[in-house]
């Protein structure tokens, strides 16, 4: 079965179809994934601190007591 469909990919931010050589299809994507991976990011830095100091807290009062 030959397919009719040109070779293409998908834009990684709204899923639109675009040629295969491009992750986004358009400027307004690019930034607001980026902007999205930037919040993701930060969301992990801080989840990751508030676990090291529950763990540290946790450790503290362990040898206290």
């Amino acid at each position: 079965m030959v397919s009719d469909v040109t070779e293409h990919d998908h834009c990684r931010f709204c899923g639109d179809a675009i040629p295969a050589d491009q992750a986004y299809c358009s400027e307004e994507c690019y930034h607001k994934d980026h902007e999205r991976m930037r919040k993701e990011r930060n969301t992990e830095i801080a989840w990751t601190a508030a676990t090291a100091i529950t763990v540290v807290t946790i450790l503290a009062i362990g040898f206290l007591f």
